[in-house]
């Protein structure tokens, strides 16, 4: 049996308890919100956001503690490539994707000025961790307040909007806290804890796994988290996405993704920074540059075809998403 096999289990075995720990996490936190009587509204925009992000999350915390901060880097960087490079365009492909103007105005910018402060955070302090550029802990700090004004402003923006009618946003939002009431409070506290459980699990077991996968292979930390680590922990947007396309809310697919990739950079990698300082490993910058190349695509890709990424563009979406994981493993192992 191949030396890898048993670590791979493991990283698999961990990713699935992941995804359950976050469904399960999602489904008692809607239930104890609601009730608790908080704000159909409230808990749709946060609860649900956030469980989209627990997998991400809860493995790069399991990796910041075991002081493999450059599988945490590879994840979040490679999470975001692949929601856009990847996760979108396979959604474009199977049907062309409406996008929002308001995400255009509003949330994309803000995708893209995180992208911008993470980027700087890393470029302009070579001495941030260490002798390294990196993400120290006051640098995290300014990411998880960032967080918290941008979950503000979306609660205060879905505010002002909730009246108007045939908001999808809004009316998939409250659907979702909604179906919290059907449930008791015990049962919510269960999922919650089974939940928070799974999570924990599941974050060491593909934090274990992810490390040993890099060194059977010979593969650096970082490469396995750009791409097998974050394509796994993609899931959840993925299978999101992919509904939202089915029910023809090919909006909220776009939504979803932008929303993941603020998470990712203001909530995960602050969260992450917290627990141990970032340092860049090798091949950061262009894993960023590559990032914030997808990113800064959206937006001439939104204002095109009628506001919609067309199937042709999807297309580019993918073939830009593999062009940077083929040059990241190459580098790597030339």
């Amino acid at each position: 049996m191949p030396e890898w096999i048993p670590h791979f289990i493991y990283f698999a075995l961990g990713v699935v308890l992941l995804v359950a720990g976050g469904d399960s996490l999602v489904r008692g936190a809607v239930t104890l919100a609601t009730r608790l009587g908080i704000s159909p509204l409230i808990v749709g925009l946060t609860v649900v956001a956030f469980g989209t992000s627990a997998p991400e999350l809860a493995l790069n915390v399991a990796a910041a503690y075991s002081d493999n901060t450059a599988l945490s880097f590879g994840n979040i960087i490679g999470s975001n490539i692949a929601n856009i490079g990847l996760i979108l365009g396979i959604c474009a492909v199977v049907k062309p994707m409406t996008v929002n103007a308001q995400l255009v105005r509003r949330e994309m910018p803000i995708m893209l000025a995180a992208t911008a402060l993470l980027i700087g955070l890393f470029i302009f302090q070579p001495h941030a961790v260490g002798d390294a550029a990196g993400i120290s802990r006051l640098d995290s700090i300014i990411l998880l307040v960032g967080f918290v004004l941008f979950m503000l402003s979306m609660i205060r923006a879905a505010k002002q909007s909730e009246t108007r009618p045939n908001n999808e946003f809004i009316d998939d939002a409250t659907a979702v806290s909604m179906q919290g009431k059907s449930r008791s409070m015990l049962l919510g506290w269960v999922f919650t804890l089974v939940g928070l459980a799974l999570l924990v699990g599941g974050g060491k077991l593909a934090e274990v796994g992810a490390a040993g996968i890099a060194s059977t292979m010979g593969l650096s930390d970082e490469l396995i988290g750009l791409t097998v680590v974050a394509v796994a922990t993609s899931l959840p947007e993925l299978a999101a996405s992919l509904m939202a396309v089915r029910r023809g809310h090919t909006d909220l697919a776009v939504g979803n993704v932008v929303g993941s990739n603020i998470f990712n950079i203001l909530l995960v990698m602050g969260a992450t920074g917290i627990v141990r300082p970032v340092a860049a490993p090798e091949g950061a910058l262009f894993a960023m540059l590559a990032m914030a190349l997808l990113s800064l695509l959206l937006i001439p890709m939104s204002y095109t075809k009628a506001r919609h990424i067309s199937r042709f563009e999807g297309a580019v979406l993918l073939s830009l998403y593999a062009g940077t994981i083929a040059w990241s493993v190459r580098e790597a192992i030339s």
